[in-house]
């Protein structure tokens, strides 16, 4: 932990003074191993964030952390400016769906999963012997069973009910910032390291899961010839910079990691809640009197060089020059 002395001078007579200053406080990394993950909605505003207060407490968030994604299923209602019919159609799409990937073991297990997450359908099921005129048939009958008891449906999870949100962690370069969280209190600043940051938008896994079904009930004579294997997804790179070079980064074998890890289901906890609020007051630094001070390594000069972009050798020798004078 370090911090930084409390600046108390106010020069009132700037044209901009200064209308507060903190003492600032530095928590190293968490512990336990615990991360700070940052999850950003672009698509929702702040005021409606999801939360018990708003009736949109999230079901349950998944991580996984070696292909950097996570997925959050937030609560749809089901009873307010919904398509009942489209309801029911992407509910059995996604029961179905499910239960075939959790059957053959593909996209991760635990229920499956679409999009990046479950390596975009690739390597899945293969399509069956067509479903026919009759086949057809008895599904819209048993979705017209479910539209005739709506409200069983929904106990039952033959209806869609939830959203599922996604992204992928924000991958960090050499050059990239370190962010924090900061917390205030009393004339304190106190500042905790984040681990990852991901923006979350909706997933429409739910038409993913009916094109998947569409796709397997197909007859086998429209699928392509049999044993046609997967073909690996090459995407060319290329760096900037003194030398160019071209670097390839085979995408089948990153869809085919995300595939095959495994979710790790998370309790999510409403901000609200005691537990919130206990995990809350971790983010203040603790004996804050006998913390080390923080030092800089570097001159002012140097510092606004290392800001600068491009570097300025000339002008940075030019000020140690006077420095030294």
């Amino acid at each position: 932990m370090g911090s930084t002395e409390r600046d108390t001078v106010i020069d009132d007579n700037e044209d901009d003074p200064i209308q507060a200053s903190y003492d600032v406080y530095i928590k190293p990394q968490w512990e336990d191993g615990r991360q700070l993950y940052i999850l950003q909605f672009p698509n929702r505003p702040s005021r409606e964030d999801y939360s018990s207060t708003n009736a949109s407490l999230p079901i349950e968030l998944r991580l996984k952390p070696k292909a950097g994604l996570v997925e959050l299923d937030v609560p749809l209602d089901p009873w307010s400016n919904y398509d009942r019919t489209k309801g029911v159609q992407w509910g059995e799409a996604m029961r179905k769906s499910n239960a075939a990937k959790s059957n053959t073991g593909t996209a991760g297990g635990q229920g499956g999963s679409h999009g990046l997450a479950g390596g975009f359908g690739i390597g899945g099921v293969a399509p069956g012997p067509g479903r026919g005129r009759q086949v057809q048939e008895d599904t819209l009958a048993v979705q017209q069973e479910i539209l005739d008891d709506f409200s069983g449906g929904i106990t039952r999870q033959r209806v869609l009910t939830k959203q599922t949100l996604g992204g992928q962690v924000v991958p960090k370069e050499s050059a990239s910032p370190n962010y924090f969280i900061g917390a205030f209190r009393k004339g304190q600043l106190h500042l905790s390291p984040v681990s990852e940051i991901v923006q979350m938008r909706p997933q429409f896994h739910h038409i993913d899961a009916t094109a998947e079904l569409d796709r397997l009930a197909r007859p086998r004579a429209e699928a392509g010839p049999a044993g046609a294997g997967a073909r690996a997804i090459h995407m060319t790179v290329k760096t900037t910079g003194e030398g160019e070079e071209d670097g390839q980064d085979s995408m089948a074998e990153r869809i085919k990691n995300a595939q095959e890890e495994k979710w790790q289901k998370m309790r999510y906890i409403d901000d609200n809640s005691d537990a919130a609020w206990e995990t809350f007051e971790e983010l203040f630094a603790q004996d804050t009197e006998n913390l080390p001070k923080l030092e800089s390594g570097i001159d002012d000069a140097t510092y606004l060089d290392t800001i600068s972009a491009p570097r300025d050798e000339a002008r940075l020798s030019r000020a140690k020059l006077v420095e030294n004078e």
